[in-house]
């Protein structure tokens, strides 16, 4: 099992990631929406994996949405980084990593681009559900 840790550049939002997949061998994915186009995302995940998500200073997380509104994507307030997209619908969260926020990076390789355009709510769940890591969301201080 490979661990990466990762976090915003002001280190209010951590992530770990844990993941069977060596980064070498990672899908990482270059989202074509426009938000992603501006923050240049490449984004990784793993369905057999996990993600945690600490938030350090509760009022310095932006849960920003667009589109559908059923995804949050998550940046630091303070230093504006977008740390993952974040998705829950009942007991269930999946969620991606920002391969740019992870510490090794570097060991990732160049992005393919995807295109999910059209995707309606149903849609958007079923494919997270099957394709996105499950993740936990701890928010310190509350």
């Amino acid at each position: 099992m490979h661990h990466f840790h990762g976090s915003c550049h002001c280190g209010n939002l951590e992530v770990d990631y844990s993941t069977a997949i060596a980064p070498a061998d990672s899908a990482v994915r270059a989202c074509q929406c426009s938000f992603c186009r501006k923050h240049d995302a490449r984004a990784i995940s793993d369905p057999d994996g996990t993600i945690e998500i600490i938030v350090n200073q509760p009022d310095l997380l932006e849960r920003y949405r667009f589109e559908l509104g059923v995804t949050d994507y998550l940046l630091c307030r303070k230093c504006g980084v977008y740390v993952s997209a974040y998705s829950q619908r009942d007991s269930e969260a999946y969620a991606n990593v920002m391969v740019n926020v992870l510490d090794a990076r570097a060991q990732f390789p160049a992005p393919g681009p995807v295109h999910l355009d059209g995707e309606d709510e149903l849609g958007k769940w079923q494919r997270r559900a099957k394709n996105w890591t499950p993740a936990t969301m701890r928010i310190l201080g509350q």
